[in-house]
């Protein structure tokens, strides 16, 4: 399970990789976004920072931790469409 869980990261990294080449999208490595865990009605996952600013997470799934305030760290992803960022670490945050 382990090995299938790898392989996948690794294609979706590589997917991304291609589509940010593709789009003019730009990156932004080892960023740390601190913010609440949601999930919209299409069941996208999302984080909400405190200045309302949102990201799409993507490489991680979040769904569990919904309502939950985050610090994730990995690559914050620009686009004309929106932020996402490719969660590497995520570490719940008490109030």
């Amino acid at each position: 399970m382990r090995k299938n869980s790898n392989l996948i990261r690794w294609i979706s990294i590589a997917i991304l990789a291609c589509f940010i080449t593709a789009t003019g999208v730009y990156a932004i490595e080892n960023t740390s976004i601190t913010g609440k865990v949601i999930k919209t009605e299409s069941g996208v996952v999302l984080i909400r920072t405190a200045d309302e600013e949102q990201y799409i997470v993507i490489g991680s799934n979040l769904s569990k931790m919904v309502g939950k305030k985050v610090k994730a760290t990995g690559t914050v992803l620009n686009s004309p469409n929106g932020k996402s960022i490719m969660v590497v670490k995520v570490k719940e945050v008490k109030k």
